[in-house]
């Protein structure tokens, strides 16, 4: 008597049971001078500036995101590869004047400049970025502490703003391969079930 089909019952839970990662990509872009872009805010974090380019360069757009579950998330950014500004990037945890600083790519944009690739390892809950032109920072890092509230530098250079355009990517992990769910947990039990029905027929066949 053959039991194939046995094994492959325990191929098929294990594969069910294969922790998998999901990615929720958010993108953000727009331009530094597009008095329609709702994004925008100046250095005071009040109204944006267009009389001219130094204005211009003084303006960020903040955009809120949310993490549902903790890792590394990944920052791209893209515009300037097209023409785009020479961001500034700034990231704060929570949302709002009183988000916190956590970082920036303070050494990348006074080094080599330009686009820019990543990650922050983040704890779930609602985070805010800021892009603006080099060097436009913001008052917490520039002080080594505070938060959004304070506003920016008003640093931006005109010569960094391109066609003004930027664009960041934004990938954050769904879920993680860490602990498996209850789900998981019960087909597992399943899996070990099947695994040792295998064991006892392939005995008694010995």
């Amino acid at each position: 008597m053959q039991y194939s089909g046995l094994p492959t019952c325990l191929a098929l839970a294990l594969l069910c049971v294969t922790p998998q990662a999901f990615a929720a990509n958010y993108s953000f872009s727009g331009h530094l001078d597009d008095s329609g872009n709702a994004a925008l805010m100046g250095s005071d974090l009040g109204a944006p500036q267009f009389t001219d380019d130094a204005a211009v360069a003084n303006n960020v757009a903040l955009y809120t995101f949310n993490v549902t579950t903790g890792g590394a998330v990944n920052f791209t950014s893209l515009g300037f590869a097209g023409g785009g500004v020479d961001p500034y990037f700034s990231l704060f945890s929570g949302s709002g004047n009183a988000a916190n600083f956590i970082g920036s790519n303070y050494v990348q944009a006074f080094s080599t400049g330009g686009d820019f690739a990543f990650s922050f390892v983040l704890a779930p809950g609602d985070y805010t970025l800021t892009l603006g032109s080099f060097a436009n920072m913001s008052i917490a890092e520039n002080a080594g502490i505070g938060s959004l509230g304070d506003g920016f530098s008003g640093l931006g250079q005109p010569g960094a703003l391109g066609s003004t355009f930027y664009k960041l990517n934004v990938g954050v992990p769904d879920r993680s391969n860490g602990a498996p769910e209850p789900g998981t947990l019960l087909l597992l039990g399943i899996a070990g079930v099947v695994f040792g029905i295998i064991r006892y027929y392939l005995s008694r066949r010995r």
